[in-house]
């Protein structure tokens, strides 16, 4: 294995935070001191391979950082009872996370909203850093006057007063031979069309603390843009609708 490649792999290997450690301490031409032993025999161990001065190290270890970045990556989210083939993970931080890190645009997607105040104020905080906040609601039809009333409640009047609400109208909505509607099913979450997150759990207190859901996070790549635009595509033809 040459240097390069070991430098790929360690940086898999390592938290993001330690691998920023390792190459700050590799930069002052010290041996990296690691606090976790495994990682520290690890970081040894990538050293004893690679052979080459430390400033060198620091320069291959931080384009494999900056590689693994950009490199589009997914991973499950599971939120219910724990397992040992994937980690319980709560479906509301995930959000919230996305929430968080959005700068231009954010866009939420949900069949239902219900008491999720911390999300609430993630938005709030969002929109007050100029974010242009997006959110798509479905409903039942035989619901949609109350329903869509309760959801907005439900945004708060921050929310709802500054963020733009859409929603499938029943005149747009397909329909099977027996006259049934279509429902706005979708999960999804989508920060600056560079992460997303896809779920089966609606914003709902059930869902992100009693319910089995899955979901699956995405970064980079061409999926989150693409999520963005098919969304603008629905709201330019008019599927979608203002609230």
């Amino acid at each position: 294995m040459n240097a390069a490649e070991a430098s790929l792999r360690l940086v898999e290997e390592l938290p993001e935070s330690l691998v920023e450690s390792v190459i700050q301490q590799l930069r002052r031409g010290i041996a990296p001191a690691v606090p976790s032993p495994a990682y520290q025999t690890r970081v040894a161990d990538f050293l004893q391979v690679t052979g080459i001065p430390r400033q060198e190290l620091a320069a291959m270890l931080e384009v494999a950082s900056v590689a693994k970045r950009t490199r589009p990556t997914a991973e499950l989210v599971w939120t219910g009872p724990a397992t040992p083939v994937v980690p319980v993970r709560q479906t509301e931080q995930v959000i919230f996370d996305l929430i968080q890190c959005a700068e231009a645009r954010l866009t939420v997607m949900s069949f239902g909203i219900f008491q999720v105040p911390r999300l609430i104020e993630g938005l709030e905080a969002a929109l007050a850093r100029a974010v242009d906040v997006r959110i798509v609601l479905g409903e039942r039809e035989s619901q949609t006057e109350w329903v869509v009333e309760q959801q907005t409640y439900q945004l708060g009047s921050m929310v709802s007063a500054n963020a733009t609400v859409y929603r499938w109208p029943a005149d747009r909505r397909l329909r099977d031979t027996g006259g049934r509607s279509g429902l706005m099913h979708i999960k999804a979450v989508v920060a600056d069309s560079r992460v997303a997150f896809l779920t089966s759990a609606n914003l709902t207190e059930a869902a992100f603390e009693l319910n089995m859901e899955l979901g699956v996070l995405i970064r980079g790549g061409q999926v989150p843009g693409a999520i963005d635009r098919l969304v603008d595509s629905l709201l330019e033809s008019g599927t979608l609708q203002p609230a």
